[in-house]
């Protein structure tokens, strides 16, 4: 799509601060080479990885991981590859180590800044012995999120259904996983049109983080026909998508274009949950793209700088990597790993990496 062409401008614009400022921290040179990555600029993304494994160890769970996944997607094979690798999978591990055993400590469990999006990563980077032993507490992680208030991928069930499929559990054939999802469609099917104004799906009423989108990605690629069904027969729903059709529709409004609360988010979801990207449809994928590429555009020199200080998380959910990252996705074919590390993402049957422990497939 020509509009992630938007997105290789932005890139432009970034890797010509990057030469003005002579440096980049290690946070700012990863986020950039994963930009560079998923818009398929090899040679670019190459480069930018390399400039971001030898900032040494950094103290973010999230650029750990992404480094070492940078490093195995993007660096060429040569002499000294193979140690790279081991050395920033080593870095990940300890740095992700630390951080999940803070947060269970904490009794912390949340999908984002818990106990529950550090097991997803460490879940990617594990072995099978490694997974074995993660599995029990990784399921009492999703239980406990199960627990939540909310139903939202975010800060809510939605998130713990996603901690459950990574596990291999499926719909149908696990008891847990099964309950769960059959409370999340009770539970859409008894909201009414109202609550989009109530703020109850996140701001908008139609997001990624609290609405129908983010749970679509909770249940994956292998959604059950006949959950499916359900989503789309909810009285919400068609709603919902006339809620996007005016945010659409309105040039000039001041939209939400972030990922997590945002436009943004609703055209990343595509990517990661089919059956979101079916009840978009392709008229309204083109017209997030195009209003997601002229936000890019209009991007000021200080959203640019921005993305060398913003913490990554903020710089994705937030700010305009996101939106860049989310555009890019519009014409990308390889599967999207990186989204693990937002606690998004489908990239396998294990959510991210290999092949899952009891995965039927």
């Amino acid at each position: 799509m020509a509009e992630a062409d938007a997105a290789r401008r932005l890139l432009r614009r970034l890797v010509a601060e990057l030469r003005q400022r002579g440096h980049a921290s290690p946070e700012a040179a990863t986020a950039l080479a994963l930009l560079a990555c998923r818009l398929g600029q090899a040679s670019l993304a190459a480069s930018l990885t390399e400039l971001a494994v030898r900032g040494g160890q950094v103290l973010d769970f999230r650029i750990s991981w992404l480094r070492h996944r940078l490093a195995g997607e993007c660096l060429p094979p040569g002499p000294g590859h193979a140690e790279t690798l081991a050395r920033t999978r080593a870095e990940a591990m300890e740095v992700l180590d630390a951080f999940y055993r803070h947060h269970l400590e904490a009794g912390d469990v949340d999908l984002i800044n818990g106990a529950g999006g550090v097991g997803m990563t460490l879940w990617d980077l594990a072995d099978e012995p490694a997974r074995a032993r993660l599995a029990q507490p990784i399921t009492r992680i999703a239980l406990s999120i199960l627990e939540q208030r909310s139903y939202g991928l975010y800060h809510g069930r939605s998130g713990g259904i996603l901690l459950l499929r990574m596990l291999g559990r499926r719909y149908g054939e696990d008891r847990q996983v099964t309950a769960a999802v059959d409370a999340l469609l009770r539970h859409l099917e008894g909201l009414t049109p109202a609550v989009l104004d109530r703020d109850w799906l996140g701001v908008g009423g139609v997001t990624m983080c609290y609405g129908q989108p983010g749970m679509l990605t909770a249940l994956g690629p292998e959604v059950d026909p006949l959950v499916l069904a359900r989503f789309v027969d909810a009285a919400i729903t068609g709603p919902a998508l006339a809620r996007l059709d005016e945010l659409l529709a309105d040039a000039d409004a001041d939209a939400d274009v972030s990922v997590c609360h945002g436009l943004a988010g609703l055209s990343l979801v595509t990517r990661f949950a089919p059956g979101w990207r079916e009840l978009v449809g392709p008229d309204r994928r083109a017209r997030l793209a195009a209003r997601l590429a002229h936000h890019l555009d209009q991007a000021d020199d200080q959203a640019v700088a921005a993305i060398f200080d913003t913490p990554f998380l903020l710089s994705v959910i937030e700010g305009t990597l996101g939106t860049a990252l989310a555009l890019a996705e519009c014409e990308t074919t390889s599967r999207p790993w990186w989204g693990i590390c937002v606690s998004l993402g489908d990239g396998s049957a294990a959510v991210a990496g290999s092949q899952a422990i009891g995965s039927s497939r």
